[in-house]
């Protein structure tokens, strides 16, 4: 197929992210001096998280300090919209009318920008050097042309798009400012998960992947046999054979246990962005089959 590939992501913090077009003003910015009635909710620009009140006559209570808690008084519910697409959440997304646009500014090196769950007609990836200048500037039509192969389904059939995008070929500057701009003029931009970092080939995908997902929506059927559907997220799973040069097998793994609880990137093929997953390895074994070659099995649990 081609080759399995791995992105640990670099961490977007304040310093990282210098620049978005996506305002940070979803409810007001929490102030202790403020009273807060039931369900009311805020923000805190230092988080990047939205709050909301458990309780009436919510006065000087303190947010939350870690992620996804609540406290008697405040139960956090998730990232602000600019920070939706940073969060450990594919399913979450920036939303914006007409474009999405982010600038990372990192200080070592970034190879691949991966974006997943996204909605829009384009993407427009460029990176600057402090020192040469712009190094990279290339535009993705997210149009697919996925079952598309002959006269009548390129004229009549109807054209989907993308949902993933898997770039590959940043050149190895160090401490570069990397945008990427999405684009729909006239539309509303999703942008699910924006993951930059620097990728590592691990050999080569036997055909026989395997990939599918797992869906927490819940179907309930009362006594007349009427169903309901109560939506929630999923999350996507794999299972790749890849072809290992034995003389990579001590630092794989050395490699893969350090990301045993780190969310990464995982490239079944860069050919099918079906085979793309943000996640975690559930399990991996190898076979040391040939004299220069081994088989390793991973199986991948994607994030919702």
């Amino acid at each position: 197929m081609s080759g399995f590939t791995i992105v640990p992501p670099i961490a977007v913090t304040d310093a990282v992210l210098t620049s978005s077009n996506v305002p940070e003003n979803d409810f007001p910015v929490y102030s202790a001096a403020s009273t807060y009635a039931l369900d009311a909710c805020v923000i805190s620009t230092t988080t990047h998280r939205i709050y909301r009140s458990l309780q009436a006559a919510n006065t000087g209570k303190p947010l939350p300090v870690a992620p996804a808690t609540a406290t008697d008084w405040w139960q956090d519910i998730g990232a602000t919209n600019r920070w939706k697409m940073f969060d450990k959440s594919v399913q979450s997304q920036t939303v914006q009318a007409n474009s999405v646009s982010a600038s990372l500014t990192i200080t070592g090196r970034a190879s691949a920008v991966v974006l997943l769950n996204v909605s829009a007609a384009s993407a427009h990836i460029t990176m600057t050097s402090p020192t040469s200048g712009v190094v990279y500037d290339k535009t993705f039509s997210l149009l697919s042309d996925g079952g598309i192969s002959d006269f009548y389904s390129w004229h009549f059939d109807e054209r989907i798009r993308n949902a993933e995008l898997v770039v590959l070929d940043l050149p190895p500057y160090s401490g570069c400012t990397i945008t990427v701009e999405l684009s729909d003029p006239g539309q509303t931009v999703k942008c699910g998960a924006c993951i930059v970092g620097q990728a590592k080939e691990i050999g080569g995908t036997q055909f026989g992947a395997r990939i599918g997902m797992i869906d927490y929506s819940v179907k309930t059927v009362d006594a007349f046999g009427n169903m309901t559907v109560t939506e929630r997220p999923y999350s996507k799973r794999g299972g790749f054979t890849v072809w290992v040069q034995n003389t990579y097998l001590d630092q794989l793994n050395v490699t893969l246990p350090k990301y045993r609880a780190t969310p990464i990137v995982y490239i079944g093929s860069p050919l099918y962005g079906s085979t793309v997953n943000y996640g975690f390895y559930k399990d991996y074994d190898t076979e040391l089959s040939y004299p220069t070659e081994s088989l390793l099995s991973i199986n991948i649990e994607g994030l919702t």
